[in-house]
């Protein structure tokens, strides 16, 4: 037994368990909170444009937050950094299961925007810091996967608990658990601080605003956010369109999600192998037909194999433009900084694709907006080619 518990505090105390734990709980209840918005709109009577506004929140404090998150985990510690977000999130539940109208909603997605905003940045840097010559994709497709084992268990059962309790009380239990979880966490790994990198990592960033080659990388990581970043909040409104029941709505959502979490680790160790701008422009061609086929796709068991594969290519890429982005910084010191612009601009792309889409619904319908984002799927191909053709140019 007393091996078991050392084994078990081991794991605890251990900087990688400790983010990996924290992935799951973050990304499981972010998730999880835009699914209860089809609940939400049909008691208090808000339209699309407000989903896709309330959408847009959950992502704006990511977008502040991008750049400095880094430097405040470093400041105040890794793990009490994260910590404190997931006491943020969980609150913005609480409050979420306590609103009354839009105006709440309001600042509770807000709130939990700051929760969630804080995770990414940290993490992505972290991983990329302690990522040795050819092992980056499959490290970073392994981190990202872990986050997705919380996508898939935790979102699945929110429409169920919704279907048996409504989404009041779902919403209310929902922001107990990662408290407790996060704070249990914390107390058990006696303040033992995950970093976000090494000392040295202040150093100034005027090199990646010269720097060609990651400025396309993270315009092909923006045009792809606005792709993917928020299908998981569009993607059950098309369930329900064509007649998902409430208790299904959560595994067909799940479906996705498989496909994001089984995409990351396969294309990341492709990437390792293949190179990861061709990667990323066949996985971003694929995404493209596979949105329209989901669209275009009537019966219940043509939608999940559609979203798996869907998944599979869309939150796939996430590995692969990290792994283009850290190529393209040479100082490994200015880790910390690349992933934070990288997380601005897809912070901004988060924020502004809801918006547009809750006016396409509007005025075309849910279908058209998987349109939309193929189209988006297709534009993001073209910088990271751009990249491609000024190395060429280089070497020669």
């Amino acid at each position: 037994m007393r091996g078991i518990t050392g084994r078990l505090g081991g794991l605890v105390r251990d900087p990688a368990s400790q983010l990996g734990f924290l992935h799951v709980l973050n990304d499981g209840w972010f998730a999880s909170l835009p699914l209860l918005l089809p609940f939400i709109q049909g008691e208090l009577g808000i339209d699309f444009a407000q989903v896709g506004l309330l959408s847009s929140l959950l992502s704006l404090a990511g977008v502040a937050l991008a750049l400095p998150a880094a430097s405040i985990a470093r400041k105040a510690g890794g793990l009490r950094t994260l910590v404190a977000g997931a006491l943020l999130y969980s609150l913005a539940f609480v409050a979420v299961g306590l609103s009354s109208g839009f105006p709440s909603l309001v600042l509770s997605f807000g709130l939990a925007s700051v929760g969630f905003g804080l995770f990414h940045p940290v993490g992505f840097a972290m991983v990329a810091h302690s990522s040795g010559p050819g092992e980056l994709g499959r490290r970073m497709g392994g981190f990202t996967a872990v986050g997705d084992i919380g996508r898939v268990g935790v979102a699945a059962c929110v429409t169920l608990l919704v279907a048996l309790s409504g989404w009041r009380r779902t919403a209310l239990a929902y922001g107990c658990v990662p408290a407790v979880l996060a704070l249990g966490l914390y107390a058990a790994s006696r303040g033992s601080p995950a970093r976000s990198g090494p000392e040295e990592a202040g150093v100034k960033a005027r090199g990646l605003r010269r720097n060609r080659r990651f400025l396309l990388a993270t315009a092909s990581g923006f045009i792809d956010a606005l792709a993917s970043s928020s299908l998981f909040v569009f993607i059950p409104f098309l369930f329900i369109h064509r007649g998902a029941s409430t208790a299904l709505l959560g595994s067909l959502s799940g479906a996705f999600f498989v496909g994001n979490m089984l995409g990351k680790v396969v294309l990341g160790r492709i990437a390792d192998r293949l190179g990861s701008r061709k990667v990323f422009v066949l996985s971003e061609l694929l995404m493209a037909g596979l949105l329209v086929a989901l669209g275009a796709a009537k019966s219940l068991p043509a939608l999940g194999v559609v979203s798996v594969l869907l998944g599979a290519v869309t939150k796939g890429t996430v590995p692969v433009l990290n792994t283009i982005i850290a190529a393209s910084v040479p100082d490994r010191r200015l880790f910390d900084k690349a992933f934070g612009a990288g997380a601005f601009a897809n912070g901004v792309a988060a924020v502004a694709a809801p918006l547009l889409f809750g006016w396409v619904i509007d005025e075309r319908g849910i279908v058209a907006v998987f349109g939309v984002c193929a189209a988006f799927a297709v534009a993001a191909v073209v910088p990271v080619a751009l990249g491609a053709l000024l190395e060429r140019r280089a070497a020669a």
